[in-house]
């Protein structure tokens, strides 16, 4: 609130006092006694022009927000900070460019009055009459201007927003596009529609139309430079009219959203059986062999004691020592899994620096959905239970899902809403793991899990090293800025967008460090507590007595290596 309230102050008033106070400081350090005898002539001229552009400002700012302020009571949510949010909406009508030519025009007066230079104050004056003559007819006409579109939109106009296609794998492309119906443009106008899209999407939603809007439909739109993984709501967009030079904006509505479901792919599993005893037991995920014999067989080290009669003879004579037979019948028949997906991180600190981390759970999720998809086909009983988004768009709640073959098109939706979240640790998830259920965990937790955690149940834990997921280290700031280290070094010298653009402006460059140096900062934190409880997580588990298998992710594939067997299938001798 305290940002728009310094906002309202300085677009309502800040930059019509602005000229005045630069002339004044300007005459206390330069002489000026040439031009002193037209100060009041010069200031009357002034106040002739400023004063309009001001007044029209604020009968205009009056106007709209009236209107808006009616529109939110009658909805229910009209407020102290909507009031003043929708307050400095409307008086933010001069953008970065027009901004640009009243500091230049300034300059230009300022650097008159020091050198003496005539002909440098007339483009001085030209500079700010061009600016507080757009700003005055801009702020004149938007108080006709927003009623008319919104007019124009209710009663034969439209404007729809949709992707194309609006669900797509991780990788695939996918088009967002804004179709105009009979929507009016006054001539000097351009229609701009605007919606910054969620980071991880790397996209600014930005079109331009001129007249063509007005015809029975117009459609524009874009590709998203890339879809990873997750629902993503977008909008709603702002949209607004522009004057032709770029000084000026007025802000018309919000409106236009849309849904992209960006859904995980499933990964081939290399899976690393873990080195186990002679009394232990294979654990869930160990793969079976079968011979002719329809059995299912594992071979060990013949030890004293052993049955003679299971020795494999031939496979003693190949490997040069007596090797044992196994048969492992249990291993082909049902088992009742609980596969969990554990994306918990302490509400705080370390779940707002989780936006460093998407990637993470990421590769969690192509894990739990392959895994999935694994034990399904041998012939388990799997239920899946993950923390996720609602699909009506409303906030989190645990779900649970029968993965049944030929239903990959639903684990794949619960994976796309999975998030970091802070509100449901895993003894709710595993609430159902009881006698004769097998509990797997997909994790990358940063701390141990609770002590009583599936207390007596077979578990079995696929754990990825959080220091290992972020990497050993992180891109500087100028390589995250220019996209590569071969621009970082010219990323200082060069513009970053096309010649005109907006985002070269100084106040856009500045929220983009910003931006990124907040992430940077996010994953340097997560890599610290990554560091300091890494190998103390790992080392919890496996002293559980759980079987723990450490997820090493690929590009095409994931590899499952089996760290501990565990404790809790030993047979009882």
């Amino acid at each position: 609130m305290i940002r728009h309230l310094l906002g309202i102050a300085w677009h309502l008033g800040g930059m019509f006092v602005l000229p005045f106070v630069i002339g004044f400081l300007a005459a206390l350090f330069f002489e000026v006694s040439e031009v002193a005898e037209t100060m009041w002539v010069m200031l009357a001229l002034a106040a002739l022009v400023i004063a309009p552009a001001f007044l029209f400002q604020l009968l205009g700012v009056i106007l709209k927000v009236s209107r808006e302020a009616r529109m939110l009571r009658a909805s229910g949510r009209l407020d102290a900070e909507t009031a003043i949010a929708a307050l400095h909406r409307h008086v933010r009508i001069v953008t970065p460019r027009g901004w640009a030519v009243l500091v230049t025009g300034l300059s230009f007066v300022v650097c008159a009055l020091a050198a003496q230079w005539a002909s440098l104050s007339v483009l001085a004056v030209l500079s700010l009459l061009l600016f507080y003559a757009t700003v005055g007819g801009t702020s004149f006409l938007s108080t006709f201007l927003v009623g008319a579109f919104e007019g124009g939109v209710k009663r034969r106009g439209s404007i729809s927003r949709e992707m194309v296609p609006a669900v797509i794998l991780a990788g695939e492309l996918a088009e967002e596009r804004f179709t105009f119906r009979r929507v009016p443009v006054p001539p000097g106008f351009y229609l701009l529609v605007e919606d910054n899209l969620p980071a991880r999407l790397g996209t600014t939603s930005r079109y331009a139309v001129g007249a063509g809007a007005r015809r029975d439909e117009l459609t524009v739109g874009g590709r998203l430079r890339v879809t990873p993984r997750g629902l993503y709501q977008l909008g709603p967009a702002e949209i607004y009219y522009q004057d032709m030079l770029g000084l000026t904006r007025i802000s018309l509505a919000s409106l236009a959203v849309a849904e992209l479901k960006v859904l995980p792919r499933f990964r081939a599993l290399d899976i690393r059986e873990p080195p186990r005893s002679r009394q232990q037991s294979p654990d869930v995920l160990t793969r079976p062999h079968r011979f002719a014999t329809e059995d299912h067989f594992r071979f060990r080290e013949y030890a004293s004691g052993d049955d003679t009669r299971r020795i494999h003879w031939k496979l003693s004579i190949r490997s040069g020592h007596l090797t044992l037979r196994q048969p492992e019948t249990r291993e082909v028949s049902t088992r009742t899994i609980v596969l969990a997906l554990d994306a918990y991180l302490p509400a705080g600190r370390m779940l707002e620096d989780a936006v460093g981390v998407e990637e993470v759970l990421d590769r969690l999720v192509e894990t739990f959905l392959s895994l999935a998809k694994e034990l399904v086909h041998r012939g388990d009983k799997v239920t899946m239970v993950a923390v996720a988004r609602r699909p009506e768009g409303g906030g989190l709640a645990i779900e649970t899902l029968a993965a049944s073959k030929g239903g990959h098109a639903r684990w794949q939706d619960l994976g796309a809403r999975a998030v970091w979240q802070g509100h449901h640790d895993l003894p709710e998830l595993l609430e159902a793991v009881g006698p004769g259920v097998h509990g797997i965990v997909v994790s990358s937790r940063f701390q141990a899990p609770p002590p009583a955690l599936g207390a007596g149940q077979e578990m079995t834990w696929i754990y990825l090293p959080p220091d290992e997921a972020l990497g050993d280290k992180d891109p500087t700031l100028l390589q995250v800025l220019a996209g590569t280290q071969v621009n970082a070094a010219s990323w200082l010298f060069r513009l970053p967008y096309l010649a005109g653009s907006d985002e070269n402006a100084l106040t856009a460059q500045l929220r983009t460090v910003s931006f990124h140096m907040a992430r940077l900062a996010a994953r340097a934190r997560l890599r610290a507590v990554a560091k300091q409880n890494g190998a103390r997580t790992i080392a919890a588990l496996v002293a559980r007595g759980d079987a723990v298998y450490r997820l090493e992710p690929g590009v095409g594939a994931h590899r499952l290596v089996g760290l501990s067997s565990g404790n809790s299938g030993r047979r009882t001798p």
